[in-house]
């Protein structure tokens, strides 16, 4: 569970809102959940960064921008505010939380008619703040609160009161989220971990040549200034707030985004650090061997006279959690889930030690119910199958049927890819880091002039600044509508450096990293005219697929990593005849061993990968197909379609396994439009 720092503190104000609703929606149901299993065991890691903000709501200090213009009421609100208010009042998963609630679906489809909150009324716009606050409660409150089930029966014509209630109901309920952990905790159903504080990314900080070390070719930053001492400040910072908080030191750390390094690992353990975890391709990677059977084991790591463990993740039955589960029926799932378990079981002549380690908050708004069904079913099977134990990350050392092996180097990398790709090397994220570098050279140079408190001031915007999220959203590797603000957000923390200093702020800093067109479009371009390409397996030329629509999979609306997709990219179109599709895994190659799941609305396409052409008969139309090693190029007859909004999914699977290689959409439902083109294209 972790959250950046969203607020500015120099403006007393919490400029994004998500601690405040994950805390409504997640933080507490996730463990909530849990209750009825008192067998199943897990670890929670909680991050200073997320707890510090928690607290700041509870004790009225966060200030948070978005909850301050919908107390206001509509009619009050300027135009700055209604366009801030616009940036969030749908962000919700349409499926699972917007439909639902009637009236708030009702207002959606007709704001996404023209996407300008102008064309809705204030009534409208009401209701839809009291929508959107309730969208995101957790089932807990919808079940215990009366207020919150008082108004979700209500469904519309909300008054300001009933908003201004709702605000106070919420606000009353988050102390409780942390009580939970507590009592949690202490009858031993849950350990709790945390995070060096602000959610570095610990390795880099200490020293980036361990970017290299990740990935040999990677462009570093054009910077000289050493951030090694904010790492140990976070790494301290977090042992001392965790102390505070549970009257007792961590046990141990998930690193920020499982990032390591040796220098790490020596850091934590000179902070007495029992543990950490991190993905199974840092083991791949210390030990040149990609056996799968060696991660099924705790690992004691020798750093600096000191020992402390290291734990590997399984990526597959992680991932399977975080990005495959919420689109399948929960009970076949959970069965799934232990199925692959009893794989592991048997391949072993000891006891495996089998660490699933995922996202904490971001994945369960694409399940049904807030994944209350899912975790039900899966603890429910956990624990009728005897020979599974659910274990704590804290008890994993006292426990004599962990294999226990020496490790004496650890290799530089993150859960996603084994390397630190997402927080350095491309232009914008090391353009982020060259302004770090400027402003920290410019506070070394003033610090002798500044006194106590103002330093303490600018050591805190630094350490915020260096948060690992803010790179996370530059550059092409992950989508949000809202990478503009996050940018800004990142820039003020620098403004606020120069501005402690009195000094003038340099026009670089005051630029975003961010063009201001880097919009949505760049994920998804839709089609501006007709097209007739040959199905031939060829991009034969320029032309055949100039004015098709185009998916760039790596950009998906996501905010966590699954593993490397096959499918790099899609085009697709259609003329007056037949609707096309291209998939293109450009470097990497299409197995003969894969079946391609295409789903068009409610009719799914299964396509054996066999090279060469082939002419296939549907119910309702007919398929002519080309594959080779990059391309499966498909011609489907349009008949059937009409001039539509078509729901849009594939998979990859293995064909004798059934395995799911890839998926898409991870999350939120992707459709295609099918219009006259002629028509859109008629100049006046």
């Amino acid at each position: 569970m972790h959250q950046p720092y969203y607020k500015d503190d120099k403006a007393k104000q919490t400029l994004m809102p998500w601690v405040f609703l994950h805390c409504i929606k997640d933080y507490y149901d996730i463990p909530w959940y849990g209750l009825k299993f008192p067998s199943i065991k897990a670890t929670y890691n909680l991050a200073p960064s997320l707890l510090f903000q928690i607290q700041s709501y509870i004790d009225g200090t966060a200030g948070d921008k978005l909850l301050y213009i919908i107390k206001k009421p509509v009619e009050d609100l300027s135009g700055d505010e209604r366009d801030f208010l616009e940036s969030y009042l749908f962000l919700a998963n349409e499926k699972n939380m917007i439909k639902p609630l009637g009236r708030y679906h009702q207002i959606y489809i007709k704001y996404k008619a023209h996407n300008e909150l102008g064309r809705l009324s204030d009534e409208e716009i009401n209701d839809c703040q009291v929508l959107f606050l309730l969208a995101w409660c957790g089932n807990f409150l919808r079940k215990k609160n009366a207020t919150i089930k008082r108004l979700i029966l209500k469904q519309q014509f909300y008054t300001h009161e009933d908003k201004i209630t709702l605000i106070e109901e919420l606000n009353k309920f988050l102390p409780s989220i942390l009580d939970l952990y507590k009592e949690l905790e202490k009858c031993g159903q849950i350990a709790i971990s945390t995070t060096p504080f602000y959610h570095p990314i610990t390795p880099l900080l200490l020293d980036k040549q361990s970017a290299v070390e990740a990935r040999y070719n990677v462009t570093l930053p054009n910077t000289t200034e050493s951030f090694e001492s904010f790492a140990r400040q976070n790494t301290q910072m977090a042992v001392d707030y965790y102390e505070k908080v549970f009257g007792k030191r961590p046990g141990g750390f998930w690193p920020a985004e499982g990032s390591v390094s040796l220098k790490t690992a020596e850091l934590f353990a000179d902070n007495d650090l029992e543990w950490f975890c991190t993905d199974e391709e840092i083991l791949f990677k210390t030990t040149k061997s990609r056996d799968k059977q060696q991660i099924y084991k705790n690992y004691a790591l020798q750093v600096g006279g000191k020992k402390i463990d290291v734990r590997f993740r399984d990526r597959y039955l992680s991932d399977a959690i975080g990005f495959e589960y919420a689109k399948k029926d929960p009970r076949v799932v959970a069965k799934e889930f232990v199925s692959y378990l009893q794989n592991i079981y048997d391949a072993h002549d000891f006891s495996p030690l089998v660490n699933v380690i995922l996202d904490g908050e971001n994945a369960w708004e694409f399940f049904p119910n807030n994944a209350q069904e899912f975790f039900c079913e899966l603890y429910r099977e956990l624990e009728k199958t005897d020979w599974i134990e659910c274990i704590t990350q804290d008890q994993i050392a006292k426990d004599p049927m962990v294999v226990t092996e020496k490790l004496t180097s650890l290799a530089s990398g993150s859960w996603i890819n084994g390397n630190f790709d997402i927080w350095i090397g491309s232009k914008q994220k090391n353009r982020a880091w060259e302004l770090l570098d400027m402003t920290k050279k410019e506070y070394e140079q003033r610090r002798e002039l500044l006194n106590k408190r103002t330093k303490a001031l600018i050591d805190h915007e630094l350490m915020v600044a260096l948060g690992s999220d803010w790179f996370w959203w530059y550059g092409d590797d992950h989508f949000t509508l809202l990478a503009s603000q996050f940018d800004e957000l990142f820039r003020k923390h620098l403004i606020n450096i120069y501005e402690y200093m009195e000094a003038v702020v340099p026009k670089e800093i005051l630029t975003p990293i961010i063009p201001s067109d880097q919009k949505k479009h760049k994920f998804h371009i839709k089609p501006v005219n007709y097209i007739y390409p040959a199905i031939d397996g060829k991009k034969n030329n320029f032309f055949e697929w100039l004015n098709s629509g185009y998916i760039d999979i790596g950009k998906e609306f996501s905010v966590m990593d699954s593993k490397s997709n096959v499918i790099k990219e899609v085009r697709y179109g259609y003329n007056k005849e037949r609707l096309f599709f291209l998939f293109d895994s450009k470097t990497r190659e299409l197995r003969y061993d894969m079946t391609l799941h295409l789903c068009l609305d409610d009719i799914c396409v299964l396509i054996d990968v066999i090279k060469g052409k082939q002419y296939i008969s549907f119910e309702h139309f007919e398929v002519e197909l080309f594959c080779n090693m990059h391309i499966i190029e498909l011609g489907i007859s349009r008949e059937y379609f009409g001039d539509k909004e078509i729901k849009f999914a594939f998979s990859l699977e293995e064909k004798e396994t059934a395995k799911v290689i890839q998926t898409f959409p991870l999350y939120e439902d992707f459709y295609i439009t099918i219009e006259d083109l002629e028509l859109k294209n008629w100049y006046v």
